[in-house]
């Protein structure tokens, strides 16, 4: 791993590359906005810093967007808040796992999972089947889990699961990724049916797809 700077590249702006046997450059920014490079073994300094001056305009659209997203997130970020239902409640690390009030209390980070399932999880799924039967979707289970970075997943044998931390997200939003999963039990992948069957059923979903991207960080955060 190196880190990098140079004269064609925009100014103040710094970037890690990860060179490893793939055949692409790819470039990811990371919630604190590092930049991180990752390219082919063998790849040119030169390459790297011409595709990075490519991708300039999306590189400076997206830090500012983090920079703007870490301010409205910092109490989250700091553990001392956290959502329910798109609302900031307090958090609290304490000698019991609770929910209420307006607060979460929770001995560690790691049972924000339980709670989280044990006191939201219930309406989430009365949601979840009344929209199913609604719209005459099948599935075989719905489940919760903690995944980092996804929201949910539907498996070939039409399992649903989704990331508990949903349940910390404005119910439409909740409802959006209700309504997604459920459409890939009829189309698996996002082929235009699957998108004209998601418009259908759910109308709102492409704002909502958009503000989901808001909530991001969250996904990645906990465990």
């Amino acid at each position: 791993m190196s880190s990098s700077a140079n004269s064609d590249f925009p100014a103040g702006l710094t970037y890690k590359v990860i060179r490893s046997r793939r055949r692409s450059i790819s470039v990811k920014i990371c919630d604190d906005n590092t930049i991180v490079v990752r390219c082919p073994v063998g790849t040119p300094d030169k390459k790297i810093e011409g595709f990075l001056f490519e991708k300039r305009n999306w590189l400076r659209r997206h830090i500012e967007q983090n920079i703007a997203l870490t301010e409205t997130f910092a109490d989250v970020i700091a553990n001392k808040k956290i959502l329910v239902g798109g609302q900031f409640y307090d958090l609290e690390i304490c000698n019991t796992n609770a929910a209420g009030g307006g607060v979460i209390r929770v001995r560690s980070l790691s049972a924000l999972k339980k709670v989280y399932i044990s006191t939201f999880g219930e309406q989430f799924l009365q949601r979840f089947k009344l929209f199913a039967q609604a719209n005459s979707f099948n599935y075989n289970s719905v489940s919760f889990r903690a995944y980092k970075g996804r929201w949910g997943c539907c498996d070939a044998r039409d399992n649903i699961v989704f990331n508990y931390k949903l349940l910390m997200l404005p119910l439409k939003l909740q409802d959006f990724v209700i309504a997604h999963e459920l459409c890939h039990t009829v189309h698996r992948n996002h082929s235009a049916q699957f998108h004209r069957l998601l418009d259908r059923v759910y109308p709102s979903n492409r704002n909502d797809e958009k503000e989901l991207k808001r909530y991001a960080l969250i996904a990645r955060r906990y465990s």
